[in-house]
């Protein structure tokens, strides 16, 4: 019996120890990200991106950093659009990670340059709204890496003349601090109808959305 004892305290003291060693490490962690995230980092949001040796698709990878994570950044390249983003990925470790253009793969927060342009984004296909008056941004998830982003709208009429049937379509158009813009398409539908006055022409979104 006394064996016993004396085995079941050891093991409590074993398991003891091992959580509390993972929850001082737990809190030694996060200061870590916390202190990161003072300064210039990113966050990944793609379940991951290969590290590389240099800032080129081709060169020799170094490891992968993971969705979620967060990295100390202390320099960029721009290679017509596609960033590289050059991170300690372990202590005293660097390597290059790249944002390609038109995708979504990391976040970057305070960068002293205001180098990308704002996303929007909607869960919907359509936009249901009661009138042309009534049209807000509540439904939008509209991010910039720089604060000042400013939204703003079209409304396009056509007829589809299959069913000959009033169809409408909102362009956003969300213009950043340095003038960098981002447009997007989708349809909205109103339960009293908009004036002719209040709403484009169908054949100019095209055109709209170009330029």
């Amino acid at each position: 019996m006394k064996k016993l004892k004396i085995i079941f305290g050891i093991l409590i003291t074993v398991v003891v120890g091992f959580f509390a060693v993972k929850l001082i490490l737990g809190v030694v962690e996060d200061a870590r990200i916390k202190k990161i995230k003072e300064g210039w980092h990113i966050e990944v949001v793609n379940e991951y991106i290969k590290i590389r040796k240099e800032p080129d698709q081709n060169s020799s990878e170094l490891g992968e950093v993971k969705k979620g994570e967060v990295y100390k950044v202390d320099d960029y390249e721009n290679h017509n659009g596609n960033f590289w983003y050059h991170v300690e990925y372990e202590k005293g470790k660097w390597g290059w990670v790249a944002n390609p253009l038109g995708k979504g793969y990391l976040n970057d927060t305070n960068n002293e340059d205001d180098i990308k342009a704002p996303t929007i984004k909607f869960n919907d296909a359509v936009y249901y709204v009661d009138s042309i008056e009534d049209i807000n941004y509540d439904h939008l998830e509209v991010t910039d890496d720089k604060p000042g982003v400013v939204v703003t709208h079209k409304v396009y009429h056509e007829v589809n003349e299959e069913q000959n049937k009033d169809q409408y379509w909102i362009l956003y158009i969300a213009t950043d601090a340095v003038g960098k813009t981002t447009k997007k398409v989708q349809k909205i539908e109103f339960n009293k109808k908009p004036d002719e006055s209040q709403v484009e022409d169908f054949v100019k979104l095209a055109e709209d959305r170009k330029n």
